[in-house]
């Protein structure tokens, strides 16, 4: 079904005149929309790149596009938190590995209690509801960031990196 200009003012963060310049640029419908893609309305001048995933999911719903294949965003969470606490285990395991006869001095211990406190967070953040779950994504993003390249830091450089992804993961739970 061919959409006038003014039809897409449906979409929330689209105006009059981003309306215009989608159905300028050739988009006469919602489907062309969805189908467009992120590539394809970046080309658009004024679409803002926060808003294109809000706009895409909307015109395919506009359109009769609905993808049921979703999962729920809990499940997708419960994969992040998986993900990480994997990332944090193999790395533990790596630096045990490496640093065998240090891991029994005061450093390797601190290592081991992070370690230990930061898996009890990760395992306890299965509850999630919508607005919490925002901030608890952006969390995990920090603690992965803390975590990451780490894998050939020295045990010090481990350790620290480990204080500061349990201290960013314990604040999801405050």
């Amino acid at each position: 079904m061919v959409q006038s200009a003014a039809d897409f003012r449906r979409l929330k963060g689209v105006g009059a005149i981003l309306g215009k310049r989608l159905y300028d640029a050739g988009f006469d419908s919602f489907a062309k929309i969805a189908q467009a893609g992120e590539e394809g309305l970046s080309k658009v001048r004024g679409v803002n790149r926060r808003h294109m995933g809000s706009i895409l999911q909307q015109a395919r719903e506009l359109a009769g596009m609905e993808q049921d294949d979703r999962q729920p965003a809990g499940a997708l969470m419960q994969q992040r938190v998986a993900g990480v606490r994997e990332k944090v285990e193999t790395l533990a395991q790596s630096t045990r590995d490496r640093f065998l006869g240090e891991m029994s001095e005061k450093c390797g211990r601190k290592l081991g209690s992070d370690l230990e406190r930061i898996e009890n967070a990760l395992l306890q953040m299965h509850d999630f509801g919508t607005k919490r779950s925002k901030r608890i994504a952006k969390i995990l993003t920090k603690a992965e960031k803390k975590v990451t390249g780490l894998e050939e830091a020295s045990l010090k450089k481990v350790r620290k990196g480990f204080k500061k992804a349990r201290k960013v993961v314990l604040k999801a739970l405050a």
